[in-house]
């Protein structure tokens, strides 16, 4: 089975959205997906999330929440999103990636259709509304 972790980094009411430089063998339809590493099976997801923020040159911090999951796309690839909050710098992610933008959150289901867990959005949901309460 596939593994893959990827990073849910919030900046105030935005999250940080990456363009794939081509088509993804496990997702093709993703254009737009949240950076993300494929994951060796002896790998720690965590320790190799935090490994591509340090290369994107962000500073972030770990919510402590993870989202587990498969995404419907493709059934036999297991996700790990760790959530993190933004603390400085801007990514440099073209090596990894095509380009990079900060997406509302309240947009999100606009870039990430099948590749998302119904809880994520759920999640980016309640986010925003606190967001916008303040």
């Amino acid at each position: 089975m596939a593994k893959r972790v990827s990073a849910l980094v919030i900046r105030g009411n935005k999250v940080l959205m990456v363009k794939l430089k081509e088509q993804d063998k496990y997702m093709p339809r993703a254009t737009w997906v949240f950076p993300f590493l494929d994951l060796d099976e002896e790998k720690s997801p965590r320790r190799e999330i935090l490994s591509l923020m340090e290369k994107f040159n962000i500073k972030v911090d770990l919510s402590g929440k993870v989202f587990r999951y498969y995404p419907s796309e493709n059934p036999k690839l297991l996700y790990f999103l760790y959530v993190m909050e933004h603390v400085n710098g801007e990514p440099e992610v073209l090596s990894f990636f095509q380009s990079y933008k900060w997406v509302p959150m309240a947009d999100i289901t606009a870039y990430s259709t099948s590749f998302m867990d119904n809880n994520v959005s759920r999640f980016l949901e309640e986010k925003a509304k606190e967001y916008n309460q303040n």
